[in-house]
């Protein structure tokens, strides 16, 4: 007997076929069919999502059948989930603590690489019959240099703990931890600025939160040394794009690698695709199997359990 119906996007084979043993499962791209995903998402008992937008327009449509939407990754952004019509509504939100902390951690070193290496220039160079133009793309060490780490919750301490493997000094900002937690590691604990003026990389590893919107922006990236790179695998909005735009393209930071930007996907004629000193990605950091396999198999049994009368283990918003 079905315990309801369930909305799911592309998830691993395995996931899916454990779930239709259980429900009713609707399994939508909500990249590549937005308006079914819209229309789906209202007509569900549970939904289960890692990038589709669940609004609060559409739990109210749902008139109460609703009763959890869960999330396979690590964050709840606002603008993926209305967590005030969640609560309202009476949804349960869930995530997956940690589920990804060691994908973004590793992406985060390899786009910290490719900038300091010039790795995807110099692949366009040889396939450009331009071998003997390597001197252009002479890069720098990680050895040596300092990291700023911004936000020291899973990821952070990963990116911490890693820089040390890589003979690199760490600088950490995080008002909500205790000093005794960057110094048993080997770091040391200061304020925004003396770490964005003191990093040859500085990385963003904070939720998306009032406090935290556009904490990078025209002053701070002032700060920042003309050598200096910036990577943001958390989310977008945490730096401001126009300001960033304006310091890559004036040259008064080296580079940016952005796993996130505000609004996802970007426009077709967003302002930084315009530059070569700046890495995008689609939001994948926290795409890689073991990642998914993880993610996806805990938000499953969120909604089993859920499903079943019982309550989740990840509760963000508690529903009924």
């Amino acid at each position: 007997m079905s315990l309801g119906r369930v909305l799911a996007e592309e998830f691993q084979p395995d996931v899916l076929k454990w779930l239709r043993q259980h429900v009713e499962l609707i399994v939508v791209n909500p990249w590549l069919e937005p308006e079914r995903w819209e229309l789906e998402a209202s007509q569900v008992d549970a939904v289960i999502s890692r990038k589709g937008k669940i609004t609060g327009e559409q739990m109210q449509k749902s008139a109460g059948r609703l009763k959890i939407i869960a999330r396979t990754g690590v964050g709840v952004d606002p603008s993926r989930v209305d967590l005030n019509g969640a609560k309202e509504f009476k949804v349960w939100v869930t995530n997956q603590p940690g589920s990804n902390s060691v994908s973004v951690t590793e992406l985060v070193f390899g786009q910290m690489i490719a900038l300091a290496r010039h790795t995807f220039e110099a692949n366009k160079a040889v396939k450009e019959n331009r071998w003997g133009e390597y001197l252009k793309y002479i890069g720098t060490e990680l050895a040596g240099k300092t990291i700023g780490i911004i936000g020291m919750g899973n990821i952070g301490t990963r990116v911490a703990l890693r820089a040390r493997a890589f003979e690199m000094d760490f600088l950490v900002y995080d008002p909500y931890i205790p000093e005794s937690h960057v110094t048993a590691l080997g770091g040391k604990w200061v304020g925004l600025d003396e770490l964005l003026a003191e990093s040859d990389f500085a990385s963003i590893h904070c939720p998306l939160t009032v406090e935290t919107r556009g904490i990078i922006g025209e002053r701070q990236l002032g700060l920042m040394k003309a050598s200096a790179y910036l990577i943001n695998a958390a989310r977008g909005g945490i730096a401001n794009e126009d300001a960033l735009w304006r310091a890559l393209k004036q040259r008064k930071i080296a580079g940016a690698a952005l796993d996130v930007v505000e609004n996802e996907p970007p426009a077709k004629d967003h302002p930084l695709f315009q530059l070569d000193n700046v890495i995008l990605t689609p939001h994948l950091g926290a795409v890689t199997f073991e990642a998914a396999k993880r993610g996806e198999w805990g938000a499953a049994e969120e909604v089993i359990r859920v499903l079943e009368g019982k309550k989740p283990k990840n509760p963000v918003i508690e529903g009924t």
